[in-house]
């Protein structure tokens, strides 16, 4: 895959195109099944908090 900046455009997407997205499995994800986002706006996932053992 490609190294991305937090809102830097990979791509466009039109008439309501299904998307892939691949994420770790140690992210915590914000968006919900059916909500429209919008890219470089919507914050479809976190980077969970790392405890301290």
């Amino acid at each position: 895959g490609d190294d991305l900046s937090a809102g830097q455009r990979v791509g466009l997407i039109k008439f309501g195109s299904r998307v892939d997205l691949f994420l770790p499995l140690d992210v915590e994800i914000t968006a919900r099944a059916g909500q429209k986002v919008r890219g470089g706006q919507t914050v479809v996932a976190r980077w969970r908090e790392i405890e301290n053992q």
